[in-house]
Order: structure tokens, then sequence, then C-alpha cells
């Protein structure tokens, strides 16, 4: 881990102890991320008032809960790419709906409404601006500290985006891509920002004055051939004439002359892996003349990443700068000029950790054989291996989008109470690019839950909920 990694594990983990009261609860879910929201919701369910299931977060109570599609602003929302498949779950669907979500943008104010009710429903109690620590006996979390506040649960689901609970409790875990040999390197990170008063139809203009005019055209595909590698180069210049497509509420960007145009106006080169890289975009309509805009990325080293994630993902003043840049370049076009840019209150950190020691990690390479086996299976997935920005060092080819079968192996760990979900659990190494997408975090969770209810009614551990996972 390296000395500056071993000082910041054990600042994480202080106060060790406490000599305060005893909430004695039965499920306890830490970190309020859409996976994390969905197994709470779902244990209150299976619960039905036989139980007390409790959701504890570190945000003060005013603060929006939904972590990434919230705070983060994550507001186009990835699905499953199975042909003529729903969405992967019925909770997914459910949620989706709750928020009055059209087709994939997700307002934010509406996600956080959505996400309470349906907590409150459950009967599934908020706790706000509280950190846990565990103390470990044998084979369970046996309590969680918190200043002079102690919790003991039967179940613990650590849903905080890097895994806090399950690495102080001792579980082992890689950071960035350490087992591709990259420790260092990590997916760009993005905040992801709103422009408004600006609507999908205007922006699509915006891009068409660009692909209209050759003569810029023919100077960024020079550019983009001049400071990228010929394979490097052949991905940026792909449907480059494209124009984006624009949907009710949602625009795919298949260009990349949108962001050409904006690195040349900049003076900045557009090349993959580099520190800022307007990429192709989602964008959402969270509103008529309000978008919102995943594109532009930050390469950040993991060291670089975990100080962001100290200083509670806040954006730095590098892209607060480069955001104003964006507006600025904006406001040269008719269609946009009186458009403003809106921060995040969170940056979306696409990885940093990845819990390895649990009872069935999924890698590439089982993923491409079609993941668990059936029997284990609690939905199927199509997604790419998505590492928007590129990988700094990773000379080989990323293997294509990939179906596979995924389970709860991957999120349960060798203590009995403890499970672990979200993009942090069971992906290693380059399989982290598809497991980090957040429908297949959303059905894990809310299954999670269904089987921490189960847990509970029958006094039994977690892994005995699954049959094909139960140690004989």
């Amino acid at each position: 881990m390296g000395l500056a990694g071993v000082l910041w594990w054990f600042g994480r983990q202080l106060p060790v102890t406490s000599t305060g009261p005893v909430a004695e609860v039965d499920v306890l879910v830490y970190g309020d991320e859409p996976a994390g929201i969905a197994a709470a919701i779902q244990a209150g369910r299976g619960l039905a008032g036989q139980g007390r299931v409790v959701l504890v977060r570190s945000q003060p109570k005013w603060a929006w809960v939904g972590g990434v599609w919230t705070r983060g602003g994550l507001a186009y929302l990835d699905r499953n790419q199975m042909r003529g498949q729903p969405p992967s779950c019925p909770f997914y669907r459910e949620l989706l709906e709750t928020a009055g979500v059209q087709r994939i943008a997700a307002n934010a104010s509406l996600m956080d409404w959505g996400m309470r009710q349906l907590l409150q429903a459950a009967g599934v109690q908020l706790v706000h601006q509280t950190q846990l620590h565990p103390q470990v006996q044998g084979q369970r979390i046996a309590r969680l500290l918190s200043g002079r506040q102690q919790w003991t649960a039967q179940v613990v689901i650590d849903a905080t985006p890097e895994a806090d609970l399950a690495r102080a409790a001792g579980l082992a875990y890689e950071k960035g891509f350490a087992g591709l040999g990259l420790p260092q390197v990590t997916l760009a990170v993005s905040p992801v920002f709103e422009v408004a008063p600006l609507t999908l139809a205007q922006l699509a203009a915006i891009e068409r004055r660009i692909l209209n005019n050759p003569l810029l055209l023919q100077e960024l595909r020079q550019q983009i051939r001049r400071e990228n590698s010929p394979a490097d180069a052949a991905s940026l210049l792909r449907h480059f004439h494209l124009p984006m497509q624009v949907q009710e509420d949602f625009a795919d960007i298949y260009s990349a002359a949108l962001g050409a145009a904006y690195h040349r106006w900049r003076g900045l080169p557009l090349r993959v892996g580099s520190r800022i890289f307007l990429d192709r975009g989602n964008v959402a309509a969270v509103a008529p003349d309000r978008l919102s805009f995943n594109g532009l990325l930050f390469q950040l080293t993991t060291r670089e990443v975990e100080r962001l994630v100290q200083q509670q993902r806040r954006p730095t003043s590098l892209m607060y700068a480069e955001l104003q840049h964006f507006q600025n370049w904006l406001r040269r076009f008719p269609e946009a000029a009186q458009v403003q840019v809106f921060p995040p209150l969170e940056v979306y950190v696409r990885h940093l950790i990845t819990v390895t020691e649990v009872l069935e990690p999924l890698p590439v390479e089982r993923l491409l054989q079609g993941g668990v086996a059936p029997e284990q299976a609690i939905g199927e997935f199509r997604y790419a291996l998505d590492a928007r920005g590129g990988i700094p060092g990773w000379r080989q080819a990323i293997p294509p989008t990939v179906t596979f079968r995924y389970g709860v192996g991957s999120s349960l760990t060798r203590l009995e109470n403890l499970a672990v979900v979200g993009g942090n659990a069971g992906f290693p190494g380059l399989a982290a690019t598809v497991g980090r997408i957040e429908e297949r975090k959303v059905c894990t969770g809310a299954y999670l839950g269904q089987l921490a209810a189960r847990a509970v009614l029958t006094q039994e551990p977690l892994v005995k909920q699954t049959p094909s996972l139960a140690p004989p």
C-alpha cells in the first residue's frame, strides 16, 4: 500500500473506541449511493415492520440523498444494452418511475424526493452526518462506532463509494488498476455540469455549425491525427461526420468534432489520456432548457483522487476554471449567448477502490465467458467495458461489449454479516470498467436487501441465504 496509503488508511479509522449507548438494529446500510438506498428499501420491505433498518450517511440532513445521481449530477442514466430488454430488475424500473424519469434524464431534486419517499414507506430510518468505524470479532462485525455512539447489526451493507467499512474491517482490496500493474492509474473523473438556458435542439445546432464547416473539420482531423497514436486517432475519428442523436430527454454525441473544436479554441491537445479531455458526451435534459453534460474528463492519479475524496469530492480550482472556459466558448455561438455553466456539488469518481476479498470476484476473463453460473445469477447485463478517457499506461486492447450474468457473490465477504455493494465490489482489473454501471449496482443492492431481510428473519448469516455459495 505504501507509507502514504497506510497513513491515510489509519486516519480513516479514528476514533476506534466508544463507551456510549448501544443502538441495536437489524440491517444497517452505510452510504447513500443508489445501490445502498435500493438495499435499505428492499430490506425494509422484506422485514415489513418485524425489524429495524437504518441507512447511515456522512452527509448532513439537508443534503440530497442519492450520491452520484443527485450530488454528483449524473443525470444521464446508463441502461442495460441488451436489445429489447427492459431495465434489469423491477426495483430499478420502480425507482425511475417514482422519480419521474421519462427515458434517460434524472432530475436531481426529483430523484432525491423519490428516494426519500420510498425509504419512508419502507420504514427505513435515515441517520445523517455520521461516520462509522467497524470492530471485528471472529468472522463478523461485532459493532460499529461513531464518536460516543455504538451500533450493532445482524446485517451490515457497505454502500460507500470507496468501501470504507470493508477496508477498515481488513478486507483485501486493490487501488486503481493495481491488478493490471498500474496502482497509480484509475479512470478519469468528471464534474458532471449543467448548462442553462440551452435546449437539446440548440446544442445540436451548435454541433451542426462545426460539422457544416469543411475547412474547420479538415483542421480538426489533422490535429487529432497529429496528437494521437494511429489507433487512438482512428477511434476519435470514427463517426466524425455523424451528428448527435436527439431523443425525448437526452442526446447521444457520436462525433468528436464538438470536443475537438473546443480544444482547438483552448489551445489544448485532444489526446486520449490527457489531463483535460472533452469527450463525446452523454447529455440529459433535466428541464426543457437545462442540460446535464457528462463528458468533461480530468485524468488524475489515484493519490489525487484520494485527496478529492477526502475533500468531499468538491470540484477543484482547475475544474472550476475549465468550466468557466467552456461557458465562455459556448457563448460564442448565438444559440448559447446567455448560457451559464453550473458545477456539480460533487465530482463523479468512476473508480478508485476494488474490494477483491469477496466470495466470487468477476474478472474480465469470467465476464467474457458469460459471468456467474446460471443457478447463481440474479440478472443478465450487457454493456461496454467503458474506460472513458482511457487508461494511461495500458497498451493492450480493451475487450468489446460483453453480456454477462451477475450475482451477489461479488458483494458477499468472508465476514458473515458484511456485504459490499457498488462499483467497488468484486470486479477487479479491467472488469471495473463495466462493474461500475449504476443499473447493475442498483439491482444487486435491491437483491442484497431482500437477502438481508431473510437473514434477519431466519437468524442465519447472509451467505446461507444463497445455497450455491454457502460453505458446506
